[in-house]
C-alpha cells in the first residue's frame, strides 16, 4: 500500500471533519440570526432578495470570467460565479483569514498559474474598491445632507473611507506594478534577513511578485477587458445597494429610493475599512447607525440580517455545497487509490 495515497485520504476525511464542525458553530452561533429573520420574511420579499443575490453572483461571476479569461480562455463565467462562492466559504470558516488564498488555489486548479490566480485576487479586490469610490463619491455629491443628518461629522467619516480605500488600492498597484518598489522592498528584506532561509523565502516572493506584474500587465493592456470590469463592479454594486429598499419598501413606502442606495453605499465605504473580523461587524454598525434614524433599530437590523442573506450566506451556502461535492469526489477517488494500491 502505498503510505502517503493513505495519509492524504486520512488528512481530506480529517479536514472534511473538521470543516464541518466549523460550519454547525458559525451557523449556530454567528449566521444563526439571518436565519430566524428569513423564518419571519414573507415569500415575495425572500424571493425577491433571493434573485439579487443571485443576479449580483452572476454578475461577479462574469466579472471574475473577465479577468480569468486573459490567462486561461476557457474559463467561464460559471467558474467565477463558483469562484465567488468558494472564497465567501472560506471566509467564514476561516474567520476572514483564508479566502485569498483559497481563492488563488481555485484559480489553480481551473488552469491558472499561482502567480495569475494572485494577480485575479488582486484585480479583482482592486477593480472592486475602485466602484466603491466611485459610487461613494456619487452620493456624497448627491446626498451629502443625509450622511450628515445621520451622524455628527458623516462627511468626514465618508472621506476618510475613500482615503483609507484610495491608500490600499494604491499601496496594491505600487506593489503590483512599480519595479522600482519592488527593488526597494527586495533591498530592505536583504539588509534585514541574514538567515539563508529567510533569503530564500524572500528570493522566491520577489519572484512571485515579478510573475503578478506580468500578470497584471498582461490584463491592464486590454482596455476593453478593463471597462468591462469596471462596469460589472459597478453592475453588482448597484444590485447590492438596491437590496436594503425592497426589503423596507414594503412596510415604509415613503422611504426615499436614492437616500436609502445612498445610506448603504456609505455603510460599505466606511465599514468596509473598520477593523472586523472577515469584515462584518464594522459594516454591520455602521448599517444599523445610519438606518435606524430614518426606519428604526428594529426594522434596520432586520433588513441587515435580510442584506447579509443575499450578499454573505447565499455566496457561503453555494460554496458549501460546491465545497462538499467536490471533497466528497475527492475522497471517492482516494479511497478507490488506496484499494487499488492494496
Amino acid at each position: 500500500m502505498n503510505l502517503s495515497v493513505s495519509r492524504k485520504l486520512i488528512l481530506n476525511i480529517g479536514l472534511f471533519v473538521v470543516m464541518i464542525g466549523i460550519i454547525i458553530f458559525v451557523i449556530r452561533d454567528s449566521l444563526g440570526d439571518i436565519f430566524s429573520e428569513l423564518a419571519k420574511t414573507s415569500l415575495p420579499v425572500l424571493i425577491g432578495v433571493t434573485v439579487l443575490g443571485l443576479a449580483s453572483q452572476i454578475i461577479e461571476g462574469y466579472s471574475i470570467k473577465s479577468i480569468a479569461g486573459k490567462y486561461n480562455p476557457e474559463f467561464t463565467i460559471r467558474d467565477g460565479f463558483f469562484a465567488s462562492a468558494y472564497s465567501t466559504f472560506y471566509r467564514v470558516v476561516t474567520f476572514g483569514t483564508g479566502s485569498i488564498v483559497a481563492e488563488v488555489i481555485y484559480y489553480h486548479k481551473k488552469g491558472l498559474k499561482f502567480s495569475e490566480g494572485t494577480g485575479t485576487s488582486a484585480l479583482r479586490m482592486i477593480t472592486y474598491k475602485i466602484a466603491l469610490i466611485v459610487w461613494s463619491l456619487f452620493f456624497l455629491f448627491v446626498k451629502s445632507n443625509a450622511i450628515q443628518a445621520q451622524i455628527a461629522n458623516g462627511i468626514i467619516w465618508v472621506i476618510a473611507g475613500i482615503a483609507v480605500t484610495i491608500l490600499i488600492i494604491s499601496a496594491l498597484l505600487i506593489l503590483s506594478l512599480n519595479i522600482n518598489a519592488q527593488v526597494f522592498f527586495v533591498l530592505i528584506c536583504n539588509r534585514f534577513f541574514k538567515k539563508q532561509k529567510l533569503r530564500e523565502m524572500v528570493d522566491r516572493l520577489n519572484e512571485q511578485i515579478y510573475s503578478l506584474r506580468e500578470a497584471i500587465q498582461t490584463f491592464i493592456r486590454d482596455r476593453k477587458a478593463v471597462v468591462r470590469v469596471f462596469c460589472s463592479n459597478m453592475a453588482k454594486l448597484a444590485v447590492w445597494y438596491i437590496i436594503p429598499f425592497f426589503i423596507l419598501v414594503h412596510d415604509h413606502p415613503q422611504i426615499d429610493l436614492l437616500l436609502t442606495v445612498a445610506l448603504i453605499s456609505f455603510s460599505v465605504i466606511i465599514g468596509g475599512v473598520l477593523p472586523a473580523p472577515g469584515g462584518i461587524g464594522g459594516f454591520e454598525f455602521v448599517y444599523v447607525l445610519l438606518f435606524r434614524h430614518v426606519i428604526g433599530k428594529v426594522d434596520a437590523v432586520s433588513s441587515l440580517l435580510l442584506y447579509r442573506y443575499a450578499t454573505y450566506l447565499m455566496p457561503f451556502l453555494i460554496g458549501m455545497v460546491y465545497v462538499f461535492i467536490t471533497k466528497q469526489r475527492e475522497i471517492k477517488h482516494e479511497i478507490k487509490a488506496v484499494k487499488k494500491e492494496s
